[in-house]
């Protein structure tokens, strides 16, 4: 019984130790070999992308990236694992660009003279809390990025913190792109300014002063594109201020009266494959208080120019005002007398032509407009495809947003909007109207057997025939609405108007895998409106259903429990 006892003891511990060893054996050939990691969040944004994948493996020539971070021993608790975190991104972006990048680790800290060069870069330690035994501190440490590429100037990622993890894919794949091209994208910018008051300008007149100028309503815009790393020139399209020749992709902003010249411009652009984007704006409104509470609203229709053009490529713009069941509260401003003082309350104010597109509106099969999650359409209209033209130019047409299944246009040739304007009348319905679309291909040239328009206001002459152009391939992207792109909703919280307009300029400039890699960054949940149908039916399964459920359940159980309760009466009986 003894050496049954004590056979069984050696066999365990042995098969104990072997079995420890072949998982320590096994830890350390995956830890040299693979980096383990497991990524289970739903978009896999904690693992390199394919279109990520892509740009590394087209590197030809080695990129280095210098990770300065403070060592883990002098790292607060919560950031002991961020140089792990950041270390096993860049192996994997090393395994994914074909050993072309290659990265090294250093702590400034530790090295005055490599401190006060990283300084003079732009590169500082930072602020962050620390708590160190019950004792809440700050303490200063450093996690920044240096991307260098042969003899240019490096690219800095001044911090790098965890919460920063999830779009350093896109930063450090944005950077290599800049770094590696021959040249920056030139960007031309065209857009109208903000029209000073008659009455203002007569004032200034009479006073003998010289009118301000008009305000730049885009005045954000170079400062984005420069940020992403193109070169921005804002255009006027005149003799004097032309479209540059070197420019890759012409923004147009808001067109107003745009001239023959100006038209004929534009498509020379497009005809030698130049890229276009255009947010026209057909309508503005007045938002006037009313005597009994609340605002009447009043449409400006405005005079674009590039109807015509726009028509020649397959695509009008609707003539009426657009208007959604989807919609946005905003705050008017509403001046009030309080105590002899003139104030100014914000009021909420709900219309149609406030129009929020969200969920299932947006192309989720477009690089541009997936993951979008929402964006304002601020008095935006409908654009509306001549599909037969489209195909016999062999133009491929995407839509990238629509309006929602309640929608409807209203025909107003400018005045006061009614009650009954605002009110949806199914039979009048325009659901899934285009909102924004792209079109690629080679465009017709509505300019090929005409002469070439004089500058100025004088379109009648010509100064000689046209340019002959070979088909070249352009991608053009319009909507309906510029009022989201002005500085006072371009960046509105909550709405990610900037992030599509800067996937379409990377689009048509720079291809769809650097906003593939954006966008696996960008998941944004929203919540959709219940309908009332749908609301009914909870109220109506939460406060009667259930408790019609458990009464039924009830009734039931005391049915059975009696047969139960009879059938062992009578056998006992028996």
């Amino acid at each position: 019984m003894a050496s049954r006892k004590t056979s069984f003891t050696v066999t365990f511990t042995v098969g104990a130790l072997v079995l420890f060893g072949i998982v320590v054996l096994f830890n350390g050939v995956v830890d040299k070999t693979v980096n383990a990691r497991i990524d289970l969040t739903q978009d896999q944004i904690y693992t390199v992308s394919a279109p990520a994948k892509r740009i590394l493996s087209q590197l030809q020539v080695p990129v280095t990236i210098t990770l300065y971070i403070t060592r883990e021993s002098e790292m607060p608790s919560g950031l002991k694992s961020l140089e792990r975190d950041i270390t096993d991104k860049l192996e994997e972006f090393k395994a994914a660009s074909n050993g072309k990048l290659n990265y090294t680790v250093a702590d400034p800290s530790e090295n005055d003279e490599l401190a006060e060069k990283l300084l003079n870069k732009g590169i500082r330690p930072f602020q962050v809390q620390s708590i160190e035994r019950d004792e809440i501190g700050l303490k200063m440490v450093y996690s920044s990025m240096e991307i260098s590429y042969l003899d240019k100037d490096p690219e800095i990622l001044p911090q790098v913190a965890p919460q920063t993890l999830d779009i350093l894919e896109y930063e450090i794949c944005r950077r290599i792109l800049k770094l590696t091209r021959d040249s920056e994208p030139v960007l031309a910018i065209y857009s109208t300014r903000e029209a000073l008051d008659p009455q203002m300008m007569q004032m200034y007149m009479q006073m003998g002063q010289q009118p301000p100028q008009p305000r730049d309503l885009y005045s954000q815009m170079p400062q984005i594109f420069q940020g992403q790393g193109y070169d921005v020139r804002k255009v006027d399209i005149t003799e004097n201020s032309p479209i540059p020749d070197d420019a890759t992709t012409l923004m147009i902003l808001s067109p107003k009266n745009l001239n023959e010249r100006q038209r004929y411009e534009i498509n020379r652009f497009v005809q030698r494959g130049g890229n276009l984007f255009v947010a026209v704006q057909k309508f503005e409104f007045d938002y006037n208080p009313s005597r009994m509470g609340g605002f009447d609203i009043s449409a400006r229709p405005q005079e674009t120019g590039i109807d015509p053009l726009l028509a020649s490529y397959g695509v009008r713009l609707g003539t009426g005002v657009f208007m959604d069941r989807s919609l946005e509260t905003l705050s008017i401003p509403r001046t009030q007398n309080i105590g002899g003082l003139r104030v100014q309350i914000p009021e909420p104010v709900q219309a149609p032509i406030q129009i929020r597109v969200a969920g299932d509106q947006f192309n989720d099969d477009s690089a541009i407009s997936d993951r979008l999650g929402e964006v304002l359409y601020l008095w935006g209209g409908r654009l509306v495809p001549d599909m037969p033209s489209l195909e016999q130019a062999g133009i491929e047409y995407t839509e990238l947003f629509t309006s929602s299944d309640e929608a409807w246009e209203v025909e107003n040739a400018g005045g006061p909007l009614s009650p009954r304007d605002f009110t949806y009348d199914p039979a009048l319905a325009e659901p899934r109207a285009p909102f924004a679309v792209m079109l690629s291909g080679s465009f017709p040239n509505p300019y090929a057997d005409g002469s070439i328009p004089t500058w100025g206001p004088a379109d009648s002459t010509t100064v000689g025939m046209v340019e002959q152009f070979e088909p070249a391939q352009s991608t053009i992207i319009l909507t309906g609405c510029a009022k989201m792109f002005e500085d006072s909703y371009l960046q509105a919280g909550g709405y990610n108007n900037a992030l599509f307009l800067l996937n379409s300029i990377d689009g048509v400039t720079m291809g769809n895998d650097l906003i593939q890699v954006r966008a696996k960054t960008l998941t944004h949940r929203v919540i959709q409106e219940v309908s009332e149908q749908k609301k009914l039916f909870w109220r109506g399964l939460t406060t009667i259903l259930v408790p019609v459920l458990v009464a039924l359940y009830g009734i039931l159980r005391s049915i059975r429990r009696r047969r139960e309760q009879t059938a062992w009466i009578g056998s006992h009986a028996a």
